[in-house]
């Protein structure tokens, strides 16, 4: 007879989760039965790159951010979940459909164009993309994370774990892919995000809300005299007609920042991203 830490075997089960995830990405029914499917499991410490990378990724963008701070609040708590990579090609069309959904008449010129453009390595989708190879991936991403709820595993398909993994070379095959956390034991962490609560100031969110919805913000337009309300005792302030947005300059250097920097996490883990994906 034995007794078992019940709560420790649950996380060690995730990776089995994991498992069961990525055999059902690569069972999903697709469309045209062409679209190759990728998977690669990471755990533990392997998860360093890419908590790293969404760090740097979220200086750019909110929701990168937030996903740095829910996976690191989990690491540093050493629960962290198991992370499931899926991934494809998009950018060539082996189907002759020519039905026009990537914007060119035939799949002949949608083929011939994606040879003369380099994909934009700050994108989701690294495309132009195949549309038809986009419905096939999207769903294989349903049925991981379906299958990850059939056994009451909390679970969101990421765009952000995605596109840092891609930043640093995980699966470099694939023209998208999307991360899949398995875990961790607990309802809905990645929906609630609790967490953000207390890992970042009000202040921060009301202004990050400002610039996302100024509209919300607006006064009544009726008066005369619209304006935002950007203080508790907006009446008040000097009087605030738009919200004024970073410019392009501004915004280029904070991507040529973002690029040097994932440059040099790619330099930094190149060893251990490369040892995963020739295991795969």
């Amino acid at each position: 007879m034995s007794v078992y830490d019940g709560n420790k075997l649950a996380r060690e089960a995730l990776l089995d989760v994991a498992k069961l995830c990525a055999a059902a990405a690569l069972k999903a029914p697709q469309i045209t039965g062409k679209t190759e499917i990728k998977t690669l499991i990471i755990t533990g410490e392997d998860l360093e790159p890419i908590i790293e990378a969404l760090m740097v990724l979220g200086r750019l963008e909110m929701f990168n951010m937030l996903s740095y701070l829910c996976w690191k609040n989990l690491y540093d708590q050493g629960r962290p979940p198991v992370l499931l990579l899926i991934g494809t090609k998009v950018r060539a069309s082996d189907l002759n459909y020519n039905c026009g959904g990537c914007g060119f008449l035939t799949c002949a010129e949608f083929n011939r164009y994606t040879k003369t453009v380099e994909p934009n390595p700050r994108l989701m989708i690294r495309g132009p993309a195949c549309q038809w190879k986009i419905m096939d991936f999207a769903i294989a991403c349903d049925w991981a994370a379906a299958a990850a709820w059939q056994y009451n595993i909390t679970n969101r398909v990421e765009i952000a774990t995605g596109m840092a993994a891609s930043a640093l070379g995980y699966l470099p095959d694939c023209d998208v892919v999307m991360g899949l956390p398995v875990g961790p034991n607990e309802d809905l962490y990645w929906y609630s995000r609790d967490v953000l609560t207390y890992m970042l100031p009000h202040e921060m969110w009301h202004e990050r809300t400002i610039k996302d919805f100024p509209t919300l913000f607006a006064t009544f337009p009726g008066n005369g005299r619209q304006e935002l309300k950007l203080t508790e005792k907006w009446w008040k302030q000097p009087y605030v007609r738009s919200y004024q947005a970073k410019s392009f300059e501004e915004m280029e250097q904070l991507r040529e920042g973002i690029d040097k920097d994932l440059a040099e996490l790619r330099e930094k883990w190149k060893e251990r991203i490369q040892k995963l994906n020739n295991n795969n």
